[in-house]
């Protein structure tokens, strides 16, 4: 059967502080707050006949909750035995021992957390966040301070962030928006869905539709296999370059702009309107680079 143990900590750290959580198994959800200290709650979820095997866990987690003399709080998953009791027909459903994390910190604070499988969500931080996961999906959004993420396995959202971010993804459907920094996605394969970033965008990809919107600055991408979509206007220079794939370029025609399309198999077609006779080329605006090596290459106005 599962017995379910909580065990809670806290650690005074002034408004300032610095997280460092590591978990194994389970969710793990950090919130930014208006305190002086870091709050700690675990919830231990262990498949057990035993209670004593339930008690020991705790008592494990809980001593992975520290605090160092530099005033660092220290989180560290414990591993924990998975069963006990032989086998059981009960054991094919059980979704086995995990502990779940609950942190809430001061706002002015930083954050670090590697997660081996479970969902993270991080939100209203100050400093600066740096989140790896092996297997989860990942949250993380309204953060003031530089942003990065690493995931081999899932879904990543990142959303309302005022400083750069850089994304690393394997594998899974990645979501970046809102932004108010430079921002770099890379990703082997999935859909990469990237709106309203402030600075400079630098997009790489294998495998997988990529799309842009309403970016505000220059913006580079680069990938292998997958469509590629951009929409809205053309506030600086823009490269997209794919291996096979087509390319829609939806813009916002008011602004003087260059494009330059180019594909070796496929067609380029255009809704936009043709420079009228005599009028000379756009200068002075920013330059659109289009190249695909295998795709059809189409040219519109931004809905």
């Amino acid at each position: 059967m599962e017995l379910v143990r909580s065990v809670s900590r806290q650690f005074v750290t002034g408004t300032e502080s610095v997280l460092h959580l590591e978990a194994r198994a389970g969710r793990v959800l950090v919130e930014g707050r208006p305190l002086d200290r870091v709050e700690v709650e675990a919830e231990v979820h262990v498949w057990s006949v035993s209670s004593d095997e339930a008690d020991e866990a705790v008592r494990a987690v809980e001593a992975g909750m520290e605090q160092e003399v530099d005033g660092r709080v220290v989180v560290r998953a414990p591993a924990l035995r998975e069963t006990s009791g032989g086998w059981s027909l009960l054991k094919l459903a059980q979704r086995g021992t995990r502990v779940e994390y609950r942190v809430r910190v001061p706002m002015t604070s930083s954050v670090r957390v590697l997660s081996r499988s479970g969902r993270v969500e991080i939100s209203g931080v100050h400093g600066r966040i740096h989140c790896e996961m092996i297997s989860g999906r990942s949250q993380v959004r309204d953060i003031e301070g530089e942003t990065t993420v690493v995931s081999r396995s899932g879904t990543v959202e990142v959303e309302r962030i005022a400083g750069s971010v850089k994304l690393e993804a394997r594998s899974g459907r990645v979501r970046l928006r809102d932004v108010r920094g430079a921002a770099t996605v890379e990703s082997r394969s999935g859909t990469i869905e990237v709106s309203r970033v402030t600075g400079e965008l630098r997009v790489n990809g294998r495998t997988g539709s990529i799309s842009v919107d309403a970016p505000g600055a220059a913006v580079h991408v680069r990938s292998r296999c997958g469509p590629v979509r951009y929409r809205g206007v053309v506030p600086g220079d823009v490269d997209i370059e794919l291996h096979i794939g087509p390319i829609v370029f939806a813009v916002d025609t008011t602004a003087p702009i260059y494009i330059d399309a180019e594909t070796r198999v496929g067609a380029v077609t255009s809704d936009l309107p043709p420079r009228r006779r005599g009028q000379p080329p756009a200068t002075g605006g920013p330059k659109v680079r289009l190249r695909t090596q295998t795709g059809s290459i189409h040219l519109t106005r931004a809905d």
